[in-house]
This record gives C-alpha cells, structure tokens and sequence, in this order.
C-alpha cells in the first residue's frame, strides 16, 4: 500500500477507528511500540546509547582479526535511528559515532572493500546530510577535529579526507 492510499484510508476513519489502530500497532509490533514511546518522551541520550550498542556490537565482529561486519546491519541501524526524527545533531551524532567507531576498529582490524566502500559512503553522507539541514559548519569542524585527532590511521583519515572532498 502507498503512502498516499494510508492516508486516503485514515482520512475516511474516526477517531475512535484510529485510536484502535493506534494501539493495536502499540501492541502488536515492538517498533511501533519504541517509536511512539520515544514519540511521547523523546529522550535522545537512550535512543542514541541503544542504537550505539548495536553499532559497537557490529563493528566489532570479527574473527582472525578481519573485520565481519555486515554493512546492510550498519546501514539499517542508523536508518532506524534517522527513523526516529531526533532532529539534525542527534542524527549527525549518530552518523559521526559510526564513522568514529569503524575509524577506531579499522585501526586494529582488517577492514574489508565493502567496509572501506561504507566508511567512504558515511563520509559523503555525513556532508550531504549536514549540508540539507544547514549544519554543515558543525560537520565540516568535527570532521578537522576527527582526522587531526591522531587516533585513527592516516589510511582512514585519507579515504575520509577524500570522500569529503568531492
């Protein structure tokens, strides 16, 4: 169904239908039920921390000290966190984290093409996003911070430094 049939069906409900929707969703599936938790008490700091979990826990799979993380796992968390709407410096924490924690894992794990394609794809993500949500100045200073800090490698400060500057 699209997203304009939803609305023309919704349109033609009462609100006490809606309301009964409303809940059987709350119920039934435990997305609903942590969006429209964090709908009614928007706590950024505990949405951040359970969605940075998931990262760290992906980020650091490995096993004979090559990295094992799926992309599509990276990708989906961070799109479920944007999901959420924190608003544009939460999200731009979030991709940052990311960045940050494949940054530090790259350093003693070997990073396969598909993560080096994904960290080049976060960096261009980072600038685009920053840029569309007039945050841009914010990102473009983090990124200086982060690839001056000296805890990365010069390898992935050179594959950022590169997907930036397109």
């Amino acid at each position: 169904m699209s997203k304009t049939a939803l609305r023309k069906e919704l349109q033609e409900m009462t609100t006490d239908q809606l309301r009964a929707i409303i809940l059987d969703a709350y119920d039934a599936r435990t997305e609903f039920k942590d969006y429209f938790e964090f709908f009614l008490n928007p706590d950024v700091d505990r949405l951040l921390e359970k969605y940075r979990t998931k990262i760290v826990k992906e980020v650091y799979r490995t096993k004979w000290g090559k990295s094992k993380a799926r992309v599509s796992v990276l990708k989906k968390a961070v799109k479920e966190f944007i999901g959420y709407r924190p608003g544009p410096e939460a999200v731009l924490d979030m991709l940052f984290l990311t960045l940050h924690l494949l940054g530090t894992a790259e350093r003693y794990i070997d990073m396969g093409s598909t993560q080096i394609k994904y960290i080049k794809d976060l960096s261009g993500q980072i600038i685009e996003y920053s840029d569309n949500n007039q945050v841009a100045s914010m990102a473009i200073e983090r990124i200086g911070n982060m690839l001056h800090s000296g805890i990365y490698s010069n390898y992935f400060a050179r594959v950022v430094g590169e997907s930036i500057a397109r």
